[in-house]
């Protein structure tokens, strides 16, 4: 018994592995700049799935390992910016609170919910302090998060609802 459990603790871990090498890519490559401080992108997808499959701590250990990967590959682990970390962190971890029944409306709030409180606020914040931008810069980001969280919300909503997809993850979970 205890043997079967360590097996499906480590597909988890190696799936939420996959989920952070995705988020890293995602955010990356899949990420249209708007202006020289925003972008659009769908680097939040694979945190808000880690959370909603797998639970808040999983969420949370995506957000936070995909950022620091992120951070160290692309720009140095100088670059790094706490509050960022902090936003993408709280991101898998209320999406793991709020997602849990992966029904339509538990998913789209768990994209919502998550991605203000973590994007539009804490990045925010961290944006502010660390580069000191402008707050009249800032208050774009509201429509952005806002475009952002929509096209999360319908791409969430159709993996999350998927009876393939469900039944893979308690296949995962057990």
């Amino acid at each position: 018994m205890k043997k079967e459990r360590n097996r499906n603790h480590l597909r988890v871990l190696v799936f939420a592995s996959i989920l952070c090498a995705l988020t890293v890519i995602l955010a990356q490559y899949a990420s249209i700049k708007i202006g020289s401080s925003h972008r659009i992108g769908l680097g939040s997808l694979p945190i808000l799935l880690a959370g909603c499959f797998f639970g808040p701590i999983v969420g949370m250990a995506v957000g936070l390992v995909g950022d620091i990967v992120g951070c160290a590959v692309f720009y140095g682990l100088g670059s790094l910016i706490p509050l960022v970390t902090l936003g993408c962190a709280a991101e898998g971890l209320i999406a793991g609170f709020l997602g849990k029944k992966l029904t339509k409306p538990s998913l789209v709030l768990s994209a919502f919910v998550p991605h203000i409180a973590g994007s539009m606020i804490l990045k925010s914040i961290g944006l502010w302090m660390y580069y000191k931008t402008p707050l009249d810069v800032l208050v774009w980001r509201v429509p952005v998060v806002l475009l952002e969280s929509v096209l999360i919300a319908l791409l969430l909503v159709l993996l999350g609802t998927n009876p393939a997809i469900q039944k893979a993850v308690k296949r995962l979970k057990k």
